[in-house]
């Protein structure tokens, strides 16, 4: 888990994570000591990513939402 969230860090990216465990809290904030590597940094890059949520998860026809026009207001 350390490794998943260095990498989210030094993407730039905001991460929020929650534990009330005491070790998952130290394990958390050991990613400020540790550095990965340009071949870790690499591989990591390799793996495909997909950076959006599919909206269509949130559509049913006994939901709010009954379509992709209904849920998308065309607003980023």
């Amino acid at each position: 888990m350390k490794v998943c969230l260095r990498w989210v860090y030094e993407q730039g990216v905001s991460l929020v994570v929650k534990s009330f465990n005491k070790d998952s809290i130290q394990e958390n904030i050991g990613i400020f000591d540790l550095e990965l590597s340009p071949q870790e940094l690499d591989n990591i890059n390799r793996i495909p990513q997909n950076r959006g949520f599919p909206a269509i998860n949130f559509i049913a026809d006994e939901g709010p939402y009954k379509s992709l026009h209904e849920l998308w207001d065309g607003e980023i």
